[in-house]
């Protein structure tokens, strides 16, 4: 299995986040797989699982101590300026991935489209098409 390391890929993990992670369980053993999936209003949603398998063409794109985030060559292009965040706010906790480099995305901001113009995949938010 060939896998490469560190690509030129602009990731931001907050301080937050890097501690929750690390508490589901994330060492140096298991990681972080980010990438994305079709889905959502504005065509794409951010998917992440815990992983412990590299895959062929799988890239370790953010690395701090035992936490890593790896993606594949197919996705590591939407994740550049991407900033995983994690919010304990009464009303919708949980990891909060956000990019500003995206050309557009939902009312939401559940999912997010790599081209222009308004988002277009089903009805808008709330009508069950984002998420």
């Amino acid at each position: 299995m060939s896998t490469e390391t560190m690509t030129a890929v602009n990731i931001d993990v907050t301080e937050k986040a890097k501690s929750k992670l690390l508490e589901l369980g994330l060492d140096d053993e298991r990681f972080l797989r980010l990438g994305v999936r079709p889905g959502g209003c504005a065509g794409m949603t951010y998917d992440a699982v815990i992983d412990d398998t590299m895959e062929d063409g799988d890239q370790v794109v953010y690395q701090s101590d035992a936490l890593r985030v790896v993606s594949d060559q197919a996705n590591v292009v939407y994740l550049d300026g991407l900033k995983v965040d994690f919010s304990d706010d009464l009303v919708q906790s949980g990891f909060v991935l956000s990019n500003p480099n995206v050309k557009k995305s939902c009312g939401c901001g559940a999912s997010f489209g790599p081209g222009e113009g308004p988002a277009n995949s089903g009805g808008g938010c709330g009508s069950g098409g984002c998420g």
